[in-house]
């Protein structure tokens, strides 16, 4: 709360000007409100800002990742001879 809209809210209430009052309390609100409101609009901007360049990373990584690498292929030793066709038992 602005410290003026305080200073005006409690100077209505000691007059008795109630209305004085309810109207300081809602600027002083009002003020409030739109600070919190700016913070909040900075955090998110920021958070925005920083998930698109974590998502640019993310792809650029992706991208290096998909270059080929030298790799040796992998032989799968089983004891089957090449042609040997595997028994299949009827039940």
């Amino acid at each position: 709360m602005s410290n003026d809209n305080v200073k005006t809210m409690v100077d209505s209430l000691a007059d008795g000007d109630n209305i004085a009052a309810q109207d300081a309390f809602k600027s002083a609100l009002s003020d409030k409100i739109g600070s919190a409101l700016d913070d909040k609009r900075m955090t998110v901007a920021n958070d925005w800002l920083n998930a698109a360049h974590e998502t640019e990373d993310l792809e650029q990584n992706a991208q290096l990742s998909d270059k080929p690498q030298d790799e040796e292929p992998v032989e799968i030793d089983n004891d089957e001879e090449p042609n040997e066709q595997p028994v299949v038992s009827e039940v």
